[in-house]
């Protein structure tokens, strides 16, 4: 539950903050748009985390009626229940929204760095397996 907390102040702060940079980017480009907080914006965070708090609550009510319990699904993975599960995937949510939506519109694609170290990382490799074949 903490970390899903954690989860959703960040996805908050970086929403905020890619708010602010587009306005700003808006701005310099001759167009007015005087507020980056928005109301409509506050309200589907606000729905957000209400339709997250039902969702776990749900869950442990679907698990306290129909008795399930804690089950192990692999011997090296602890314990889980119904519950973790959906707290676990709203996380997955919100981690997803904050690195792969908040931190792109803030001016900053991972996934376009991530296919630039990996065509680096490859150019290197074959570098050095080519001076390895020649030798």
């Amino acid at each position: 539950m903490f970390l899903l907390l954690v989860a959703i102040l960040l996805d908050f702060i970086t929403g905020i903050i890619a708010n602010y940079n587009e306005s700003k980017r808006k701005q310099s480009k001759l167009y007015v748009d005087r507020y980056f907080l928005q109301s409509s914006k506050l309200r589907l965070s606000i729905l957000k985390f209400i339709t997250y708090g039902l969702a776990i609550l749900i869950a442990f009510f679907i698990e306290y009626i129909f008795m399930i319990g804690e089950f192990k699904p692999h011997h090296l993975i602890q314990k889980v229940t119904f519950t973790t599960i959906v707290i676990s995937f709203c996380c997955a949510i919100e981690i997803y929204s904050i690195f792969f939506e908040n931190i792109k519109r803030m001016g900053f694609d991972i996934i376009l760095k991530i296919k630039e170290i990996i065509t680096q990382a490859w150019k290197l490799y074959k570098i050095l397996k080519g001076e390895k074949e020649n030798e």
